[in-house]
C-alpha cells in the first residue's frame, strides 16, 4: 500500500476552520440590551467557562445533537449550566481540602482534579456496582469491592459528603395543612 500526500485543498480546509471556529452562545439577555460582539467578547474574557466547557466544542457532543425548538435549546443550555455549576463545586472542594486519592489504578492522585475523580468514578466499573447493604439489626454500609473502597472514602471525605448519605434514607416529614376556618354566623 501506497500513500502519497498531495495539495492541500483549500476550500476543503477553509470549510473545516469555519466548522471548528463555530459554535453557540446561549443567553437570556435581550438583544437591545448588549450586541452581539460585545457578549461575545465578555464570554471570552472568562476562561473558566471556556476551560468548563470544554466538552460542549466537541463535535462528538454537539453533531449528534438536534433540538427543533428554542425552549429545548434553552433547557439544554440550563442542563449544561448546571452540569458545570456542580463541576465547579467538585473542583472547588477538592482544592479546599487536599486530600489525596488512591485510584484503583494504584495510582495516588496527590492534587485531584474534578477530570480525574469523574473518570475514576465513571471508568471503575465496581463503583457502578455500588450497593448499600442492611443487617439484621438495621445497619447500613455500602458493599463494595475492597479494592475500591479506600477510592471511594477519600473521594467522599475530599468532596465533603459523608457516607451516610448513601447508607440512611431521609427523614421524611409530613407536612399537615390546617382546614381554612368557616366563616362564624
Amino acid at each position: 500500500m501506497a500513500v502519497t500526500i498531495g495539495a492541500v485543498d483549500a476550500t476543503r480546509r477553509q470549510r473545516e476552520l469555519e466548522r471548528r471556529g463555530t459554535f453557540v452562545l446561549i443567553t437570556t439577555v435581550p438583544d437591545h440590551e448588549v450586541s452581539t460582539a460585545e457578549l461575545l467578547r465578555e464570554y471570552k474574557g472568562q476562561i473558566s467557562v471556556e476551560r468548563h466547557f470544554h466538552f460542549v466544542k466537541d463535535p462528538l457532543f454537539v453533531d449528534a445533537l438536534f433540538l427543533k425548538k428554542a425552549e429545548r435549546i434553552a433547557a439544554l443550555g440550563y442542563v449544561l449550566l448546571m452540569a458545570c455549576l456542580l463541576y465547579s463545586l467538585l473542583e472547588r472542594r477538592l482544592g479546599r481540602t487536599g486530600v489525596s486519592i488512591p485510584s484503583p489504578s494504584r495510582r495516588l492522585l496527590t492534587h485531584p482534579t474534578g477530570h480525574q475523580v469523574v473518570r475514576v468514578v465513571v471508568s471503575t466499573t465496581s463503583l457502578k456496582s455500588l450497593q448499600v447493604a442492611t443487617h439484621p439489626q438495621g445497619q447500613h454500609h455500602i458493599a463494595l469491592d475492597p479494592l475500591f473502597h479506600p477510592t471511594l472514602e477519600a473521594i467522599l471525605t475530599a468532596v465533603g459528603i459523608p457516607d451516610s448519605t448513601f447508607t440512611i434514607p431521609p427523614v421524611r416529614t409530613m407536612t399537615v395543612v390546617p382546614e381554612p376556618f368557616e366563616e362564624m354566623k
